[in-house]
């Protein structure tokens, strides 16, 4: 019979790996397979008829696409892209057309501006010519971003398990804030050390990135270590759930949350990773320019991760051998029995 049980066991903790894995390998080639523009932002300028016919032909051809706005001149047109305000700009003048980009904010849109623009503009009059300029470039030891872009993953797995582990191990409430913080400063610190004099991924101010790597890294670890507390360790899965399962596919990290699909990418923008593709980039290649929502949910979810961990007591999350009782006033730990004898 314990044979059985055991079998039983194993069948249904495989099984649950299996759906687990069917899972995963659904959200994750569904929002990449299903990649597609959805009212990525970008600015156009020139002379009113020209730009009014390209605004009316881009809606035409690919409804809902594009939110193209209309600028002055090239000078603005540069700067709503320098500014985050726009991922590209067209500027239609009377010696051709220039597409301005920058890959650093993503990657596979500025390579579908600069080839698709050109390629549009050519079939309507082969002798107009196009210049394609790069802006914010990706940096040279990471031309492609495919460095900055994957560098999300480990720091998400990370930063959940500093937290689950902290909600584990810690002894109380402020040996939880206590560790929280320290992890990070830490990971801010040995981060941008490792992505930017180490590899050249990022560049920028040194001490902004690690400030802002280091919020990336709190906001997860004291979201999860809040919840555990809340939750015991429904809340670990939870926080992975939610944070990673949902928050990791839809962030837009390898490409841009306007190619996600519908609304999964807009609501990634309000969990952790997707603010942190938005804020990272913004600090380290834009400075700082369009990083203030990104940089408020952040905060949003390190404070209240550090809200849950420091005033809850917290629900039993290891077995055998009793909980330890936690005294209100000073945050110490004495056993059940010591409590009862005293």
């Amino acid at each position: 019979m314990s044979k059985l049980s055991t079998a039983a066991r194993v069948a249904v903790a495989v099984s649950l790996v299996v759906c687990l894995q069917v899972l995963l390998l659904l959200v994750f080639a569904w929002s990449a397979s299903r990649s597609a523009p959805h009212a990525l932002p970008i600015a156009a300028a020139g002379p009113t008829q020209q730009v009014q016919a390209l605004v009316g032909g881009v809606a035409a051809q690919q409804p809902g696409a594009f939110d193209v706005t209309v600028v002055a001149d090239d000078a603005a047109a540069r700067s709503a892209v320098t500014s985050r305000e726009v991922y590209g700009a067209i500027v239609l003048g009377q010696s051709g057309v220039t597409v301005y980009t920058a890959s650093v904010a993503s990657g596979a849109v500025a390579q579908a501006l600069s080839q698709g623009i050109p390629a549009a503009v050519h079939a309507a009059d082969p002798q107009v010519p196009v210049t394609v300029t790069d802006l914010v470039p990706s940096p040279a030891d990471d031309p492609h971003g495919a460095g900055l872009s994957i560098a999300f993953l480990p720091l998400a797995i990370t930063s959940l398990a500093a937290g689950a582990v902290i909600a584990l191990l810690a002894r109380g409430r402020l040996q939880r804030l206590v560790a929280l913080l320290g992890y990070a400063v830490a990971a801010g610190l040995l981060c941008v050390a490792v992505l930017q004099p180490g590899l050249g991924v990022l560049t920028g101010d040194v001490v902004a990135n690690a400030a802002v790597l280091g919020l990336v890294s709190l906001a997860v670890a004291a979201a999860t270590c809040g919840l555990a507390v809340l939750l015991g360790p429904g809340g670990i899965g939870l926080s992975v759930l939610v944070i990673f399962f949902l928050g990791m596919p839809f962030s837009g990290v390898t490409s841009a949350w306007q190619l996600v699909p519908t609304p999964w990418g807009a609501w990634a923008q309000l969990l952790p990773l997707g603010a942190a593709n938005t804020a990272v980039r913004s600090v380290a290649f834009f400075g700082s320019a369009g990083a203030g929502g990104a940089l408020a949910v952040l905060g949003v979810w390190a404070a209240g991760g550090l809200l849950l961990a420091g005033l809850l007591r917290g629900q039993p999350l290891r077995h055998g051998g009793a909980q330890p009782t936690e005294v209100a006033d000073e945050g110490e730990l004495v056993s059940p029995g010591a409590v009862a004898g005293s």
